[in-house]
């Protein structure tokens, strides 16, 4: 998968460098015209919750207070970021997998409305978290790595550490037109848990251990010219994290998102990254979503047994075993 990545930062700095080379118009009308507006993007391609980064280009984080246990989880969803419907207090979906669990002990596959990738990665989001030894960073992390499901888009990890006030904090994820044709979500940026309510060393909800995160696809943009001598020095921007809070550190951050936070294969990403990944891409088979039109049950199966960190409420072993039970279904029609 390494040439994956290779081969989308390569687009991407042929990009850079073919509209910066030559100041003649037709030069700059050609390179224009080689790009793939994000606007041509076929859902029946790349699958619903795009967005094209000409008309939203700023992603922002709300954080909502962590419900008591004994409460059903409530997924919220910004209308300018989710496809989904919200789900409510009391909603079976709230469960995340309760009615693909329901479906698959029947031997069918559930109905793709009922399928909702976002709670599945904001559920994955809260069942991993840092080792004992880990040390809380001292700054954002960013991670870029290959999609393993398509050679088109990348997927960002983000994962914001320290925020002691929510209220008075907030995270946006701004992407460069530039750069970047569209996003997407994977999960639901518009309910991530206040890091105030996640008691010491329990994940709950986006946040670990204090820590808020996310997870990003990216579509970058295309070009037809080949990269010019060079080309692989130059760094790509795709974006900029924002970052106010309250405390010293985190006053007010601003950090770039480049190729510089490149690992290459998602197996190279944390163990975090990869299971919400896995999380994701298992929800994108079970909805039909043609963007994973590269990945298997299989695959995904791999990559969340791949975590070797403990599995403290289970939860990962319900999933896997449900991806197990999926994979001979996998190919046949849902439910209606």
């Amino acid at each position: 998968m390494l040439r994956k990545l290779g081969f989308l930062t390569g687009i991407a700095l042929a990009m850079a460098v073919s509209g910066g080379c030559d100041d003649r118009d037709s030069d700059k009308q050609g390179a224009n015209a080689d790009k793939k507006p994000a606007a041509a993007m076929s859902p029946a391609r790349y699958g619903v919750g795009w967005h094209a980064v000409a008309d939203s280009h700023l992603s922002s984080w709300s954080f909502a207070p962590t419900p008591p246990a004994t409460a059903p989880a409530v997924s919220r969803m910004l209308a300018s970021q989710s496809s989904e419907p919200a789900i409510l207090p009391g909603d079976p979906r709230s469960d995340a997998l309760s009615g693909i669990r329901t479906a698959l002990m029947a031997n069918m596959l559930p109905a793709h409305g009922s399928v909702h990738i976002e709670a599945l990665v904001n559920r994955a989001l809260s069942s991993i978290g840092p080792l004992a030894a880990e040390t809380t960073p001292d700054k954002p992390m960013i991670v870029l790595a290959a999609t393993p499901w398509n050679d088109e888009s990348l997927l960002l990890w983000i994962e914001v550490p320290g925020l002691a006030a929510p209220d008075a904090a907030s995270v946006g994820v701004e992407f460069d037109p530039s750069a970047v044709a569209a996003f997407r979500a994977l999960g639901d940026p518009a309910a991530v848990p206040s890091p105030a309510d996640a008691p010491s060393g329990i994940a709950q909800g986006g946040v670990a251990m204090g820590r808020a995160a996310m997870l990003y696809e990216l579509l970058p943009q295309r070009t037809d010219a080949p990269a010019k001598g060079g080309a692989a020095k130059l760094i790509v921007k795709y974006g900029v994290l924002h970052v106010a809070g309250t405390t010293a550190s985190q006053a007010k951050l601003d950090q770039p998102i480049t190729t510089a936070d490149a690992v290459g294969t998602i197996d190279n990403a944390p163990e975090i990254v990869r299971f919400a990944t896995a999380a994701a891409g298992f929800g994108g088979l079970l909805r039909g979503d043609p963007a994973m039109r590269d990945l298997s049950c299989n695959d995904v199966i791999a990559l969340a047994q791949s975590v070797r960190q403990p599995d403290a409420d289970g939860w990962r072993a319900q999933l896997i075993a449900l991806m197990y039970r999926a994979e001979p279904l996998i190919d046949l029609p849902p439910a209606r």
